[in-house]
């Protein structure tokens, strides 16, 4: 298992540092680029594993997303120019959803086949590790509050 925490995204990866002390995998680099389906934010910290995507399963995705896009941007265009009552500009409306719709499929797609399409197995991150609180008894908080504290007070 290999934790870490992630210190920036850019679109559906991530770069994250490894914490070395936490991970049972050895031979690691300090900081890794890991595909991020779960859009972790940075300073998120995080549990990253080894996955290899389905070739079947990501073609068939990529075949039905624009299928389901059409569909979605004519009953979307059909519905709104239905509901302005266009006249004259109607089919040409739905025309132009379609398109839109088709668009955003093809955007998608694009990053899905850059970011999770690989023949070998690739560093994703897989969950989010839960946060711990500590909670401080009254004695700890008498303490805190006995101590002065001036705001040239660095905490050190």
């Amino acid at each position: 298992m290999i934790k870490g925490t992630v210190i920036e995204t850019h679109g559906e990866r991530a770069k994250v540092r490894v914490n070395f002390k936490e991970t049972t995998e050895r031979g690691l680099r300090a900081y890794i680029d890991c595909w991020n389906p779960i859009s972790a934010h940075p300073g998120d910290n995080v549990i990253i594993e080894y996955r290899k995507v389905d070739e079947k399963k990501a073609k068939l995705f990529q075949i039905a997303l624009p299928i389901l896009c059409l569909a979605a941007g004519g009953i979307f265009g059909y519905a709104l120019a239905g509901y302005f009552q266009m006249e004259f500009w109607f089919w040409p409306f739905v025309g132009g959803s379609v398109l839109a719709w088709l668009f955003i499929a093809y955007n998608y797609i694009k990053i899905f086949r850059r970011d999770a399409i690989s023949k070998k197995e690739q560093l994703t991150v897989a969950e989010l590790e839960p946060v711990e609180y500590m909670i401080n008894t009254d004695e700890e908080a008498k303490e805190m509050a006995e101590k002065p504290k001036s705001f040239l007070y660095s905490g050190r």
